[in-house]
């Protein structure tokens, strides 16, 4: 691949366009989002402001006043952004604008990140095309500037793994990956991926002393906020939260879904992880096949479907568990055509499914069962999943369905400048 340096109109352009994006996100910070969820983002940013390393030990010791159930990473972040919301709160600046502040400054960090990926394959105009498709995207912003959530943190550093190890920079993917699951836990669904890129592209040696970098990482993360018993700690963590939420479809509009919301999984839980490890594995399955025709962007066609068949198949799962698909799928717009439906579909289905949920949530009261909306959504979701699967099974019998219009490996045709805007 070779290095194209962009000039300064294109860096112009480029901040432009975010800034634009970051002016929108700030314009909806008004309106009401997630409050039950906003309240306790502030709580916890107080919190860390003030008890620092102490976070999870002075919660821990007020169980009936005070609970915690995010991942260490977290901390740090609440910890940064809860010092700057006590020192701006004597201007009158809200705490929970600075709360929304924080997935909107990573949604725009991804979008950076998507420009960095493709800007060697496409034109200038079809590259702030893809960065807009993004940075536009009504469901993400939805989900940062409206409901006030977090996805955008842990989706940042599941991109960034990804581009990492496509790039054959294995060590520095493993430690992206382990800040990801060490925000939020959902990330474990990109980890057969990185591995099999790590293998695939530089072998079983670096495979080791990427495990050490994951490993380090973890360690280095945890160690400020515990030094005593480490695997207990992570244990409370995330057992604790996985164990607090024994349904089959926390308002997810996914496969358990169509049976309704809310409804004690039982032994279902195992069939749940079942079905996922059997897609998880034919997506392995699909990319070892074709990863020699055309790896890189397969490889991004395999983490968008380990993320929607982690979203679609285990019980336990929320809403808000689609999010980092979008990121795949804007990736892979300009490259593969049939992509382009799947991307328009689960935007729209994202979008209506937090919406939906949210107008809920803040009128306190439960969807009820057999509700239309939620049936509807859930099937097209599923139609959407059965679409994506056949696109696979059709490109392992070598039918190319997924042949990119523009290899992600090669240059961009001869006589299409890329500096020009």
């Amino acid at each position: 691949m070779v290095s194209v340096s962009p000039d300064k109109r294109e860096v112009i352009c480029v901040i432009t366009l975010l800034l634009a994006a970051f002016a929108l996100r700030i314009l909806l910070f008004p309106l009401q989002g997630g409050q039950g969820d906003l309240n306790t983002y502030v709580s916890w940013f107080n919190t860390a402001a003030e008890q620092g390393g102490s976070f999870y030990s002075y919660l821990w010791s007020n169980p009936s006043t005070a609970w915690v159930d995010y991942p260490p990473f977290n901390v740090y972040i609440f910890w940064l952004f809860g010092s700057i919301a006590k020192a701006l709160a004597t201007y009158g600046v809200s705490a929970v604008a600075i709360v929304k502040l924080v997935p909107n400054i990573f949604d725009l960090a991804i979008a950076a990140l998507i420009y960095f990926f493709v800007r060697k394959q496409l034109s200038f105009k079809l590259t702030l095309v893809t960065i807009g498709l993004y940075a536009f995207n009504p469901a993400v912003i939805f989900n940062a500037a409206i409901w006030g959530q977090f996805d955008a943190i842990y989706t940042f550093f599941l991109v960034l793994s990804l581009m990492l190890a496509l790039k054959s920079k294995p060590e520095l993917s493993a430690a992206a990956f382990a800040l990801g699951i060490l925000t939020k836990p959902q990330g474990i669904a990109l980890l057969p991926l990185i591995a099999y890129l790590v293998i695939k592209k530089t072998g079983l040696k670096r495979l080791t002393l990427s495990i050490l970098s994951f490993s380090a990482t973890i360690f280095i993360v945890i160690l400020p906020l515990e030094w005593s018993n480490p695997v207990t700690f992570l244990s409370r963590i995330y057992l604790g939260a996985y164990g607090n939420y024994q349904y089959t479809s926390i308002n997810a509009f996914n496969f358990w879904g169509l049976f309704g919301l809310w409804i004690p999984d039982g032994g279902l839980n195992i069939i749940g992880w079942a079905l996922f490890g059997t897609a998880a594995a034919f997506t392995m399955y699909f990319l070892h096949r074709r990863f020699k025709f055309s790896g890189q962007i397969l490889a991004v066609f395999a983490a968008f479907m380990l993320f929607f068949s982690f979203f679609m198949l285990p019980t336990r799962i929320h809403e808000r568990y689609l999010f980092p698909a979008i990121s795949m799928l804007a990736l892979m717009f300009p490259f593969i055509k049939r992509t382009r439906l799947i991307f328009a579909g689960l935007t729209c289905t994202l979008l209506v499914n937090q919406a939906y949920v949210l107008a809920y949530l803040n009128s306190g009261t439960f969807i009820a069962q057999g509700d239309p909306v939620v049936l509807v959504v859930s099937a097209f979701n599923l139609i959407m999943f059965m679409y994506a699967s056949l696109l696979m099974w059709s490109e392992i019998k070598g039918k190319q369905l997924l042949k990119p219009e523009l290899d992600i490996n090669q240059k961009e045709p001869e006589g299409e400048s890329k500096n020009e805007p």
